[in-house]
C-alpha cells in the first residue's frame, strides 16, 4: 500500500511539473501544426497584433497565425506581408489611398513621392523592363530605379523645380559620360553605344547590353538624345536583349559574371543589390521578361 500511495505521489508530483512547464512555456512563440503562434503570460493566444521574434516583428492575424503574402489595414497604414511574414507599409492619405512605403530597400520615401507626382513612365511597363536591366547600377548610385536613366527631370512640375535642378543633373552626367566613356557630344554618345552593341553580340555579356541601355538613359539626361529618340533605341536593344537570354535570372546572371570579371572583388556588392532589389516591395525584376516589347510613349 506504501509503495501504490508512493506511486501516486510521484505521478501527481510528475503532472504538477508539466502543467507548470506549460504554462511556463506561455508569453512565448510556439508551433502548433506548421503554424507559430504566440501566447501571452496568462496563456492567451495573441490575435491581431505585432509581437516580436528576434529582430524581427511579425503580425498575428485575427486566427492566431502570423501574416502572410496579403495586405492590411492596420491603424492609418496598409501593410503589405511576404511569404516570410515580413513587412512593408505606406501611410494612408485622406482618399484612404497609400502615399509611400516606408523602409522600403529599392526606393527612399522622396523618390517614391516623386515618381506618383512627376514621373511619365512610373506605370509604362516597357519602360519599366527597361530600366530593369540598369537597376543594379541605379540602386549602386543611389537614384531612381522607376526613373528612365536614373534621375527625373522636374522642369514645370509645380513646385518643384525652376530648371537649376536640371541643370545639375545634366552637367552631372555629362561630366560622367566624359570620364567613363570619353562622350562630349551627340558623336562621341552614338560611338560608344556601337561599341557595346559589337561587344554584346560578340561576347553574349549581358554586362555589355546593361551598359548600352544605360546609357541611352544617361544620353538623355545628358541632353545629347531627345527623350523619344533614346526610348526608340532602348526599344531596339531590349528586344535583342529579350531574344538573347531567357529570363531575368538568367540576364542578370550574365550581367554581374561581366561585371566580377571587370570589377573582381569588389563585385560581391552588386549581387547583394540584386537580392535586395528583388525582395523589395519595387522589385524591378517584378515585370514580365516575356513581355510584349512595343512603343508605348
Amino acid at each position: 500500500m506504501r509503495k501504490a500511495a508512493k506511486a501516486k505521489g510521484i505521478l501527481a508530483l510528475t503532472l504538477l511539473c508539466s502543467l507548470f512547464l506549460c504554462i511556463t512555456a506561455y508569453g512565448n512563440w510556439k508551433n502548433e501544426g506548421g503554424q507559430w503562434h504566440y501566447y501571452d503570460k496568462n496563456g492567451q493566444m495573441v490575435c491581431n497584433d505585432f509581437k516580436k521574434s528576434g529582430n524581427s516583428m511579425f503580425y498575428l492575424d485575427e486566427t492566431g497565425n502570423i501574416a502572410r503574402n496579403c495586405e492590411k489595414v492596420i491603424g492609418n497604414y496598409l501593410y503589405r506581408f511576404d511569404a516570410d511574414g515580413k513587412f512593408t507599409r505606406s501611410r494612408l492619405g485622406e482618399d484612404g489611398q497609400p502615399e509611400y512605403l516606408e523602409g522600403d530597400y529599392a526606393l527612399n520615401h522622396r523618390q517614391q513621392y516623386l515618381n506618383k507626382k512627376a514621373n511619365p513612365y512610373n506605370d509604362n511597363q516597357v519602360v519599366q523592363w527597361f530600366n530593369a536591366t540598369y537597376a543594379i547600377l541605379t540602386k549602386h548610385n543611389s537614384c531612381n530605379i522607376r526613373a528612365y536613366g536614373g534621375e527625373l527631370l522636374l522642369a514645370g512640375v509645380e513646385g518643384e523645380d525652376d530648371g537649376s535642378s536640371d541643370n545639375s543633373i545634366k552637367e552631372r552626367n555629362r561630366k560622367m559620360l566624359s570620364k567613363s566613356w570619353g562622350v562630349t557630344d551627340r558623336a562621341s554618345a552614338d560611338a560608344a553605344l556601337l561599341r557595346l552593341l559589337e561587344s554584346g553580340r560578340a561576347t553574349g555579356s549581358a554586362w555589355d547590353y546593361s551598359r548600352a541601355m544605360s546609357n541611352l538613359g544617361f544620353y538623355y539626361l545628358a541632353g545629347y538624345y531627345p527623350i523619344t529618340e533614346s526610348l526608340d533605341r532602348s526599344l531596339e536593344v531590349a528586344r535583342t536583349i529579350q531574344q538573347t537570354y531567357g529570363s531575368w535570372d538568367e540576364f542578370i546572371a550574365s550581367y554581374l559574371a561581366g561585371y566580377h570579371a571587370w570589377a573582381g572583388d569588389e563585385a560581391e556588392n552588386r549581387d547583394l543589390i540584386y537580392e535586395g532589389l528583388k525582395g523589395s516591395a519595387f522589385n524591378p525584376y517584378a515585370v514580365d521578361w516575356n513581355l510584349e516589347l512595343k512603343k508605348t510613349w
